[in-house]
C-alpha cells in the first residue's frame, strides 16, 4: 500500500468512528461532500491540483447513480479563445440574463447530438494526431466544421497532476429533526493507470464528456464567464477501468 494514502486513511478512520455527523447544509446534492471537506479541514475548491496532501478527494452517497466528476479542461485550439468562439457562434441567449449566452451539450462519441434545434455536435477521436475534437453540423446534417480540440497529452497531464491518487469516500445519509446527517462508512483509494485507459473509457462510454459554457449566476464571479469547457466524469462502477484499486476499507 502506497504511503501517500496513509493520512487520508487515518482521517477516514477518525471520521468513521464519529458515526452520523450533521450536514453543514440540507442540500441533498452537495451536503455530503461539503460536510466531508469541512471535517477534513479543507475549503471547497475547484483547483487543478489535488485537494488534500497530494490526493484528490471525492464523495458519493450509498445509492447515488450520479457520475463521479473528474476534471474540466480548456481547449488546446484551434484558437486561443476557442470557448468564446463556440459560445458566440453556437450558443443561445441565457433564459434569465439575455445579454449573455450559454452553450451546454452532453457530447457522445461518434454520435450526433442535437443542440438547441439548430446544430448537431459530435465528439470524435483523431488517433493519428492524438486529440479529441468536436465535429459540427447544421440541423440538416450538413457538415460545418471541426472545432475545439484537446490533445491526449493535455488530458494525461491533467489526470497525472489532479488524479494520480484518488480517495473516494462513501456516505450514508439519514434525517433527524429535518436535518441531514451523514456517516462515512467506506473508503476506496485509487491510482491512475494512464492515458490509454482514459481513451478506452471514452470509447466505451465509461467516461462522459460535456461541453459547459455559461456565466456564473451567484457568488463573487456573478455574471462573469464560468466556463467549465470540457467536463469529464466517470461512472461509479467503472472506476477500476481508469484506476488501480490500492486500498479498501468499509465499516
Amino acid at each position: 500500500m502506497e504511503k501517500e494514502f496513509d493520512k487520508i486513511i487515518e482521517e477516514f478512520k477518525k471520521l468513521n468512528r464519529k458515526g452520523y455527523i450533521k450536514g453543514i447544509t440540507n442540500n441533498l446534492c452537495n451536503s455530503a461532500g461539503l460536510t466531508l471537506e469541512n471535517q477534513l479541514g479543507k475549503n471547497p475548491d475547484s483547483m487543478f491540483l489535488p485537494d488534500y496532501y497530494g490526493i484528490e478527494v471525492k464523495c458519493t452517497q450509498r445509492f447515488s447513480r450520479y457520475n463521479i466528476s473528474l476534471f474540466s479542461l480548456a481547449f488546446d485550439g484551434p484558437n486561443l479563445y476557442e470557448s468564446n468562439y463556440l459560445l458566440e457562434t453556437y450558443g443561445i441567449r441565457d433564459n434569465v440574463y439575455h445579454e449573455h449566452k450559454k452553450l451546454i451539450v452532453n457530447l457522445k462519441l461518434n454520435r450526433k447530438v442535437l443542440v438547441y434545434d439548430k446544430y448537431y455536435f459530435e465528439l470524435r477521436i483523431d488517433y493519428d494526431n492524438k486529440k479529441i475534437f468536436i465535429r459540427i453540423y447544421d440541423n440538416e446534417l450538413n457538415f460545418l466544421e471541426d472545432r475545439a480540440f484537446i490533445y491526449f497529452d493535455s488530458l494525461d497531464q491533467r489526470l497525472r497532476v489532479k488524479l494520480h491518487h484518488l480517495a473516494l469516500f462513501y456516505a450514508s445519509k439519514n434525517v433527524f429533526n429535518d436535518n441531514l446527517y451523514f456517516r462515512y462508512y467506506k473508503l476506496e483509494c485509487y491510482k491512475y493507470k494512464g492515458i490509454d485507459s482514459f481513451i478506452k473509457c471514452i470509447e466505451e462510454e465509461d467516461v462522459s464528456v460535456a461541453l459547459i459554457l455559461q456565466i456564473a449566476k451567484s457568488g463573487k464571479a456573478f455574471l462573469k464567464n464560468k466556463n467549465k469547457n470540457m467536463l469529464f466524469s466517470i461512472r461509479k462502477n467503472s472506476l477500476e477501468s481508469l484506476f488501480n484499486l490500492i486500498y479498501y476499507l468499509e465499516n
